[in-house]
């Protein structure tokens, strides 16, 4: 397989339930070599612990072990939250630890919205230092949040005038979150303008619920978001497969307590790659 424009990580959200030692094995064996270690609340089980120096150890010889690096990390938190500079800054110093460049993490609620501003402005002179961006995601629930889509994620991080503070923007999450009410296919245009890395993922409707599937099996339109993202091989993406999730209209999302297995979450994933390389330039399918 040969990458030759994009930088196309698989997120390990896709293999919740099993240990991370068998998701990075997995994702060596299909043949791919970017990893995005996820810390998820609701997706994945993790504490605060796992920021610490002996987690950044660990983590590196396990990628190192697989053959594996990675360019981002998913490390989800409230940005709004009173502990909030503190825990970014773990995030951060774990991302740099392990050898990526992109902390990807929540906003906050509009009440919050101070808090997240003391936290962000305390962080960025680290961020530098580090040589790791910041990168906030629109969430996929949550109407109250500073940045429900992509046009107000870009307009939250443009008002802090940093290259240390940039958008990661979720195709998927821009849908759920405003319960069909945003298209990604014409939000992203909106994204692109701060975006420096992004998230795709897909969903079904189903019986008044969300329902997460391999990128092209769902809803949305990934000849237009590829066709989009095809003009800016610069920003690497992510394929997110939550695919133990389902979350009714208008509720938090819920894990589906039968685990898939790893013959169905492979080839989600492999599905989910060839739906890019099949239209993306320099990627192989596999």
């Amino acid at each position: 397989m040969n990458v030759s424009q994009h930088n196309i990580s698989v997120s390990t959200v896709a293999y919740d339930g099993y240990p991370i030692d068998d998701a990075l094995r997995q994702i060596a064996a299909i043949g791919l070599p970017l990893v995005e270690p996820a810390y998820i609340k609701g997706y994945m089980d993790f504490d605060e612990t796992d920021f610490e120096d002996a987690a950044i150890r660990l983590m590196r010889s396990r990628l190192a072990r697989h053959g594996l690096k990675c360019i981002a990390i998913s490390a989800h938190m409230d940005s709004g939250n009173p502990d909030a500079t503190a825990m970014l800054a773990r995030r951060m110093r774990f991302t740099a630890g392990i050898g990526a460049r992109y902390t990807i993490t929540n906003s906050t609620t509009h009440d919050r919205r101070n808090q997240l501003e003391r936290a962000l402005l305390a962080n960025l002179p680290l961020a530098e230092r580090l040589g790791v961006t910041i990168a906030l995601e629109n969430p996929g629930n949550g109407p109250e949040n500073l940045m429900p889509d992509g046009k107000r994620g870009a307009k939250l991080v443009r008002s802090f005038n940093s290259p240390w503070l940039k958008l990661n923007y979720d195709t998927a999450n821009a849908l759920t979150c405003t319960e069909g009410g945003t298209r990604p296919e014409t939000d992203i245009a909106h994204a692109l303008q701060e975006a420096c890395h992004m998230h795709l993922k897909d969903v079904v409707r189903e019986d008044g619920r969300w329902k997460y599937v391999a990128i092209g099996a769902g809803e949305l339109d990934y000849n237009q978001l590829l066709a989009t993202l095809k003009t800016r091989a610069d920003i690497p993406f992510t394929l997110e497969l939550p695919l133990r999730l389902k979350r009714s209209f208008h509720k938090n999302p819920e894990r589906n307590p039968v685990i898939p297995s790893l013959n169905e979450i492979n080839a989600a994933v492999r599905t989910s790659w060839n739906t890019c390389a099949n239209l993306l330039d320099g990627v192989k399918s596999l």
